[in-house]
């Protein structure tokens, strides 16, 4: 069902997927203030709604997401050398867009991001923050601070390296550099690629494959793989046996396992399959 309260962004929860559509193509999608809490708002919906198995996020038109609205930054000709203004909007913009950031990465629902065109700055960020991403043939990929004289953002510091290695991610910041689709699936940004035609169709097929998946199972998956990075082998272990308990004394356990014993349905319990082959 469509929800119309909402002007930067489209919400809808569909087939038990809650899409999130960026809905500013005037300016590249990229989200005005307004659009950020609307999509931190969206996304806590999304987050507290049983019915909701998967978070699908894409954007209107032709672009993804361009990052921020700069047209919301004081203007510069008034600022001389007295910057408080825009440092306070810069300030405040940042808590909002991270607030968006560790939302994607600790709701406990997979979240996929279906890359329609270009992805810059935070919306680059949005892309490595996603648990999975699928990108349209000409979608691109643009780290853009460095550009507009900013340090860079939008958790690359958390994400980048551990996506792409330590090289590619000081060659993408230092440079500059954007990747093509097929370039950022080299490099481990994107999932898979698609044209044109069949994007859309794939990128939903995906989402209402992981919305139908074990909810449970893949939270704690996802969380063990982001706190895996910061623990050691012991903590690791330890908390992955925490969740096994816990994994066994939910009821979607006992029906698995006796599908599986009696040899019912076994592709419930195989990985998500991709169009055109995973």
């Amino acid at each position: 069902m469509a929800d119309n309260e909402y002007e930067s962004i489209l919400y809808e929860v569909t087939e038990n997927v809650a899409k999130i559509t960026f809905n500013l193509p005037q300016f590249g999608n990229a989200l005005d203030f307004r659009g950020v809490k609307e999509t931190l708002d969206a996304l806590i919906r999304a987050e507290d709604d049983p019915e909701v198995g998967c978070v699908l996020i894409t954007g209107s038109g032709k672009t993804f997401c361009a990052g921020f609205n700069l047209k919301e930054i004081p203007p510069i000709e008034t600022l001389r050398e007295d910057i408080t203004d825009i440092s306070s909007h810069f300030r405040h913009l940042a808590l909002w867009w991270h607030q968006v950031f560790h939302r994607i990465v600790r709701i406990p629902k997979p979240v996929l991001s279906a890359v329609n065109g270009a992805a810059a700055g935070a919306g680059l960020g949005l892309a490595l923050c996603s648990d999975m991403v699928v990108a349209r043939e000409n979608a691109s990929f643009l780290c853009a601070w460095h550009t507009i004289g900013l340090a860079n953002d939008a958790t690359t510091s958390y994400s980048l390296v551990k996506i792409v290695g330590f090289r590619r991610a000081m060659e993408l910041m230092y440079t500059n550099r954007t990747l093509n689709a097929e370039e950022a699936a080299e490099w481990q940004i994107v999932n898979r690629v698609y044209g044109e035609a069949d994007f859309e169709e794939n990128a939903w097929q995906i989402a209402t494959q992981l919305a139908a998946g074990p909810t449970h199972l893949q939270g704690m998956a996802k969380e063990s793989f982001h706190m895996g990075w910061r623990r050691s082998l012991e903590e690791a272990t330890e908390f992955e046996i925490q969740n096994v308990m816990k994994s066994v004394e939910h009821p979607y356990f006992l029906n698995a396992l006796k599908k599986f014993l009696n040899k019912e349905n076994r592709s419930n319990l195989e990985q998500v399959k991709l169009p055109d082959g995973i």
